[in-house]
């Protein structure tokens, strides 16, 4: 008994049959789509704790998962960026709020530095647009139309 072999699981038969590659493709894809653990594992036909096993055991998988939600975030991050840039008010707000840190963030209070104390500070910012008869330079100057 003590030769006998545990079973392989789901992804050692994945290496086994030459599929790893492809499966770890799909599951990537899944998570790039937002599928949630239970949806990737109806794919395999497995339940989310053996997918969650598999990922704490495998950690190809866990990268799978991990890169396809990464990508969905940059995706986000980039349109945001491309929002800001247009001069989109709401989505200067939120990056200031999300990139900004506490000083931006009109939730939490910033700590004094001196005494340690929470202090409540409201932070002002002023956001200049460019008036509609004139644009606005590279650097900020006005230029007559």
């Amino acid at each position: 008994m003590a030769n006998e072999r545990k079973r392989k699981d789901l992804f050692e038969q994945w290496v086994e049959s030459g599929e790893v590659d492809n499966n770890l493709a799909i599951i990537q894809s899944l998570s790039m789509q937002g599928k949630s653990m239970a949806e990737i594992a109806d794919v395999f036909e497995i339940s989310r704790r053996t997918l969650q096993n598999l990922q704490k055991e495998h950690p190809a998988i866990e990268k799978a998962i991990r890169s396809g939600r990464l990508s969905v975030v940059a995706m986000c991050q980039n349109k945001l960026m491309e929002r800001v840039s247009s001069g989109d008010t709401t989505a200067i707000i939120y990056a200031l709020k999300v990139y900004g840190g506490d000083f931006f963030n009109d939730r939490k209070s910033v700590e004094a530095k001196i005494t340690g104390t929470p202090v409540s500070v409201q932070p002002q910012v002023q956001i200049y647009l460019p008036e509609k008869d004139s644009e606005v330079g590279e650097y900020g100057e006005k230029k007559e139309k």
